[in-house]
């Protein structure tokens, strides 16, 4: 017999104007240190709760991501992206006959958010250095990537959280 306490409730996913006031609040009051590495963007976990975690990236010019959207069937993410310093471009999956990328320049301040289903990508296309937080929920676990071309949008890969980024 299961009793309550043996019972795992599945953790409490936030919306995403929640996840925008997280994510523009530890922007602003966290002290980051962050680290640009050459080799790829730098990511690490700052905070983990019940229902969400955040992540600190550096990008350096020209670093980015492939385009993804944040997590599998089981338990997908939805998150919010908060610039701390520098410019970022988001690229944005539109759907339809034939899908094609919202481009979105993000500036120091700005704030944007996707839901668990949203297939996008960041990159910094400045030459500066820039620095952001994301915000997910719940907890990031995998990032499914995917290719795009005339034909449309195909799964390529699964990426776990902390460790293929």
């Amino acid at each position: 017999m299961r009793t309550p306490a043996m019972i795992s409730a599945a953790p409490a996913v936030l919306g995403t104007d929640r996840l925008e006031a997280l994510a523009g609040f530890y922007a602003a009051n966290l002290t980051l240190n962050p680290r640009f590495t050459k080799a790829s963007r730098w990511a690490r976990r700052v905070l983990a709760g019940p229902d969400h975690e955040a992540w600190l990236l550096a990008w350096l010019p020209g670093q980015g991501t492939e385009l993804h959207d944040h997590g599998g069937v089981a338990r997908p993410a939805a998150a919010a992206v908060a610039v701390v310093s520098g410019r970022l471009t988001e690229y944005t999956v539109t759907p339809g006959d034939f899908p094609g990328l919202r481009r979105q320049p993000l500036t120091a301040g700005d704030v944007t958010a996707v839901d668990d289903r949203t297939v996008h990508a960041m990159r910094n296309d400045s030459p500066e250095p820039a620095v952001s937080l994301h915000v997910y929920s719940p907890g990031l676990e995998a990032m499914r990537t995917y290719l795009l071309d005339e034909t449309g949008l195909a799964p390529s890969r699964i990426k776990r959280a902390g460790e293929d980024w």
